[in-house]
């Protein structure tokens, strides 16, 4: 009796030591909350600001592994946020409603906030020929890559607003930033679009190894494209910014946004947004332009976005009392 019983109880333990490891194996993956972050281009902001965010987060928020992906930005990472492949992402003010123009069902997803600007860079060697936008005329150009709102908003709406382009006018080359600076140094490009926020180390590097300079956006061209486009803003880089500018460069610059999937639990995203905006310290050396994720940019131009904000993050805004002060901050 004694041997039988010693036996039921060894069957007990290595029962018990057995569920125990399936345990410590299984809970932690299947409790664990896998959350995918669209970025952009590695030559970009997007990138660094996708890729700073997740690592406060997953630094932060128990239970949850974010996962910043590089993409073709603005209109891909909203595609794919739509569709419900990606969870957060981030985006050029207008993707949305150029999107929902085009019957594309945009509530599936929800505002965050607005933080950084995407500043307008045309670059060119700086013994080309090109001294205006409007020199484009045969010219081999650099537009920004497919599924990109530097394609889609900067180079197809833009060019045509402020200065009648059609791509008919030009080769276009849709490739990325990266390419982009590649495509000036071995002289396969004539020009090409940067948008994103100065200073950037790409065109810093680029500056460097080549002399440049930086096509200014005459002022009757502004005024055509802030008429058309409400969330044009003027932009002025500064002198020095760039090894070779050595004079302010007149431009213009889009406010972007960061988006989620509208189906993300509401507690989620009020931790994801407060891990970030109060970690300040570790936020703002992620990028000089990830000061601007604070809440006082987190609500400029969304009036004119066709969505609404995530409730996770109302409950923020909420929390800080400036939800109900938000109008004071659209502009």
């Amino acid at each position: 009796m004694i041997k039988k019983t010693s036996t039921i109880r060894k069957a007990a333990l290595i029962s018990t030591v057995l569920l125990s490891l399936v345990a410590l194996t299984f809970t932690p993956a299947s409790a664990m909350k896998f959350l995918s972050f669209g970025t952009g281009s590695p030559a970009g902001t997007y990138y660094f600001l996708g890729a700073g965010f997740a690592s406060i987060i997953n630094n932060n928020v128990p239970g949850v592994r974010v996962a910043a992906e590089s993409t073709a930005a603005s209109t891909e990472n909203a595609r794919l946020l739509i569709r419900g492949e990606m969870e957060m992402g981030l985006a050029c003010m207008g993707t949305l409603s150029d999107l929902k123009a085009a019957g594309m069902d945009v509530d599936q997803i929800r505002l965050v906030a607005v933080g950084h600007t995407s500043d307008t860079h045309w670059i060119v060697r700086n013994d080309s020929s090109i001294k205006s936008i409007k020199d484009f005329k045969g010219k081999v150009i650099g537009v920004g890559p497919a599924g990109s709102a530097t394609l889609n908003i900067y180079s197809k709406k833009h060019l045509k607003t402020g200065w009648d382009l059609e791509f008919d006018d030009f080769s276009p080359k849709y490739i990325s930033f990266s390419e982009v600076t590649r495509g000036l140094r071995d002289q396969t490009i004539d020009a090409g679009l940067i948008a994103a926020g100065a200073p950037l180390a790409s065109v810093m590097e680029l500056a460097r190894d080549i002399p440049i300079r930086l096509i200014e956006v005459e002022p009757e061209a502004l005024k055509r494209l802030r008429t058309a486009h409400s969330n044009v803003v003027p932009l002025i880089i500064p002198a020095g910014s760039y090894n070779g500018i050595d004079k302010d460069v007149h431009t213009y610059t889009l406010p972007q946004m960061w988006l989620c999937h509208k189906d993300l639990p509401e507690d989620l995203v009020y931790q994801i947004i407060k891990s970030v905006y109060e970690n300040a310290e570790e936020k703002n050396a992620i990028h000089p332009l990830a000061k601007m994720y604070n809440i006082e940019n987190a609500f400029r131009g969304t009036p004119g976005v066709p969505v609404g904000f995530h409730p996770g993050a109302i409950k923020y805004y909420k929390e800080k009392g400036i939800w109900d002060k938000r109008e004071q901050y659209y502009e």
